[in-house]
């Protein structure tokens, strides 16, 4: 086995005619091939561009290029099941071998690596949606009330060409208020008022069918005088109902569920309760939805607390120990 110059690789040959490059940092196994014949020994050049090779019943040393200072490579740990391929010792070759083995080094090439929605169940798993959709939900009120100008804006006066008068000896201007007397309509359109949003719709069939992702994919595209507007208008004063509110909260504990879109679901909540604080109180189905949320929060605050300390432990001790 050897070390690479910089001391980040172990590299090792054994009897089973593999060559394994190990990534110390990580601990994890980086890269691996098989031969024709086992390495009896092997060492890396100082540079860490060459890596030598002797092998069992041959007299030769071989050369092994590091692809990695020229190319770009992969250095992602293979999975347990790797079969790793044969690869022939380098050598002097013909033409129409080099275009072989030039087709075989491009099959070889790092395939592009496309991540996730979500790297594993236990890890919180963030929207990456600007913080401005979801940051300033609780202080929308403040931020209104310091871009409310200080004076509203005064429409000016425009007088008319020909002004209307009243008939007498003494000229006298009509006046304009008696023109606007019982123009004003007095009745009500109850369509605009029972007029349903997308976001309403979707709650209200996502508590059928138990599948929140189409409201969670409106409320993202929002912003967030539109989210504020969709959350109050989910009570019963604002066109909602009760059941569109458990609605909303077993939206959110799908998404604690999942530890998708952590961030997110924390702001809405957020938002929610400080909208609808007084209903809930008085509403036994939505005190037994924050309960149960409640709970939920907690947990997962405690299995994340403590990540942060095992971070932080292992970081102290690598900034303190002597290695």
């Amino acid at each position: 086995m050897t070390f690479s110059p910089d001391g980040r690789w172990l590299i090792t040959a054994s009897m089973d005619c593999t060559i394994r490059t190990w990534d110390l940092p990580s601990g994890c196994l980086v890269d691996c091939f098989l031969l024709d014949s086992a390495a009896v020994s092997i060492t890396m050049s100082p540079t860490g561009d060459f890596l030598a090779s002797c092998h069992v019943d041959d007299l030769g040393i071989y050369l092994w290029s590091n692809r990695s200072l020229f190319s770009l490579v992969s250095l992602r740990p293979l999975p347990s099941d790797y079969e790793p391929s044969v690869v022939t010792l380098p050598g002097t070759c013909s033409t129409e071998v080099e275009d072989v083995t030039e087709e075989d080094e491009t099959n070889d090439e790092m395939i592009q690596y496309e991540s996730p929605q979500q790297l594993g169940e236990t890890i919180v798993t963030l929207s990456l949606l600007p913080e401005s959709r979801w940051k300033n939900l609780l202080s929308l009120d403040i931020i209104k009330q310091k871009n409310k100008p200080k004076e509203p804006p005064k429409v000016p006066k425009s007088a008319p060409f020909f002004i209307p008068t009243l008939p007498g000896l003494i000229p006298q201007f009509a006046s304009v208020e008696h023109e606007s007397d019982g123009q004003q309509s007095k009745v009500v359109n109850l369509g605009i008022l029972a007029q349903k949003s997308e976001f309403h719709l979707q709650l209200e069939e996502a508590l059928k069918s138990s599948n929140y992702k189409s409201p969670l994919d409106i409320l993202k595209d929002m912003g967030p005088s539109n989210i504020e507007i969709e959350l109050r208008g989910l009570s019963p004063d604002g066109g909602g109902s009760i059941e569109v509110m458990q609605s909303f909260l077993r939206m959110i504990e799908a998404m604690l569920n999942t530890k998708c879109d952590f961030e997110l679901a924390q702001a809405y909540l957020a938002l929610f309760l400080k909208l609808h604080f007084k209903i809930i109180c008085s509403e036994p189905t939505l005190l037994a939805e924050v309960s149960k949320l409640s709970n939920q929060l907690e947990e997962i605050w405690i299995h994340l607390q403590t990540l942060f300390n095992q971070s932080i432990c292992i970081l102290n001790y690598i900034k303190t120990a002597l290695l």
